[in-house]
């Protein structure tokens, strides 16, 4: 009974909190996104060149926002989140976190209280190579999820891993600072800002 309220005061705080989708080039927050289908059919010369990648079609989509962009920021751990929540913890800005977990499926490194924590820090999404856990807490946030899978079992608390590194996640490497746009057809990283 004691979580069931936490969690409807947990939405509650959720669905009042303003998220961004995604920013402009100057940083200034942007609701809107151009689908990624569009965006791969108006930038083919930079798919051939690899400066825009699709991630391998693997990750679940969770959270009320199905469509989000942003510059990236990298975590590489193993299941360990404590620097996820650091980083989440900074103002998002319209940024997009995304988590190299190795892609365990032994436990959860993004659960209810960091999407949360994302959401009202202003971060545009977040991409899991890993687990998700309360599920109906994500998905009741404003805020876009990308993970392998889900796993009730929390991570560990050590402090391991890295931040602001290149991951290589979804068949490529990422980089801190390119672009991601994600939707319900899937995943880009982009070198560079797109448009259509």
């Amino acid at each position: 009974m004691e979580k069931s309220k936490l969690s409807s005061i947990e939405f509650h705080f959720c669905q009042k909190v303003k998220v961004y989708v995604g920013v402009d080039a100057g940083g200034v927050p942007n609701m809107t996104t151009v689908p990624t289908a569009d965006l791969t059919d108006a930038n083919t010369a930079h798919v051939g060149s690899g400066d825009l990648r699709v991630l391998h079609p693997v990750f679940r989509v969770y959270g009320q926002i199905t469509s989000f962009s942003g510059p990236i920021v990298t975590v590489k751990v193993f299941e360990d989140n404590v620097l996820v929540r650091e980083v989440l913890e900074t103002k998002g800005e319209g940024r997009v976190l995304v988590v190299d977990g190795g892609g365990s499926l032994r436990c959860a490194l993004v659960g209810g209280n960091l999407a949360q924590i994302a959401y009202s820090n202003g971060w545009a999404g977040i991409v899991v190579n890993g687990c998700v856990r309360d599920v109906d807490e994500i998905n009741a946030c404003g805020i876009g999820v990308r993970a392998l899978a889900s796993n009730p079992l929390k991570s560990n608390k050590k402090r391991t891993g890295e931040k602001n590194v290149p991951v290589y996640v979804g068949g490529t490497f990422i980089r801190e600072g390119e672009w991601l746009y994600a939707d319900n057809d899937g995943i880009l990283i982009s070198r560079f800002e797109l448009s259509n």
